[in-house]
């Protein structure tokens, strides 16, 4: 009885090997193509461009090339501030493509640029997830200071410097500093070709001013006085500037 239930087990064992065997090869003979990568970072430099390769793999080879449609969402980018070409070619024998994206800093400005790449779809392969390609401007840093002379009531100023996207880079608010403070000096890191805007804000809206003394301050990025202002502003005084 036991010569019949090893010989039954064996069997089994046999037909589930082979099984396997053929499951595993059609894996490895399906047609898959996917990027190398589903995310990928990149920065231009200002008034500058720069181009960047990306490869795609397969999962076999064949003898002949295949060409596979790249379809891009730019919704997310800045207009003519990028090129990626229609399709990608596998060439034959290989499982490996190679396509180049350019980028250039055209309408970039400084915020984060997205690019969603895709295969378009077919029945003749399957293909892997997108892959998002994001990219900015480079930042070359200029260094400054914001001086500041106050009036007694120190603790009603405050102040941000924001960006031309409106976002806030640096700032101290309402509160900051102690009443009868004296004169401060802030050390200040911005990107240089930009714009932005220094904004001075009094909570009792008198501005820098309380009756017998007037504040004042003075912003100077790389060596250049680029903001000066203070004075009876009332509640608030903005000043656009550049790091030209």
């Amino acid at each position: 009885m036991k010569k019949y239930i090893y010989l039954f087990l064996a069997s089994v064992a046999i037909i589930s090997f082979s099984s396997c065997e053929k499951d595993s090869t059609k894996a490895l003979g399906t047609n898959f193509v996917s990027f190398e990568t589903t995310s990928y970072s990149a920065g231009v430099d200002p008034g500058g461009s720069s181009t960047l390769d990306v490869n795609v793999y397969t999962t076999n080879k064949t003898g002949s090339d295949r060409t596979y449609n790249i379809i891009v969402d730019g919704s997310a980018a800045a207009a003519n501030s990028y090129s990626v070409p229609t399709s990608v070619t596998v060439p034959g024998g290989a499982n490996k493509g190679t396509f180049t994206v350019a980028l250039s800093d055209t309408n970039l400005g400084i915020g984060i640029n997205s690019l969603v790449i895709s295969f378009e779809g077919s029945t003749d392969f399957y293909n892997g997830a997108p892959m998002e390609f994001n990219y900015v401007q480079n930042c070359t840093e200029v260094t400054g200071t914001l001086d500041i002379t106050f009036d007694f009531y120190a603790e009603e100023t405050g102040w941000e410097i924001t960006d031309s996207l409106g976002g806030v880079v640096a700032s101290k608010p309402t509160g900051s500093y102690a009443r009868g403070q004296t004169p401060v000096s802030e050390n200040l890191t911005l990107c240089s070709g930009r714009d932005y805007t220094l904004t001075f804000t009094d909570a009792y809206a008198d501005g820098m001013n309380d009756g017998t003394n007037l504040g004042s301050y003075t912003l100077t990025m790389g060596g250049t006085v680029k903001v000066t202002g203070g004075g009876a502003f009332g509640a608030s005084e903005s000043t656009a500037f550049d790091t030209n």
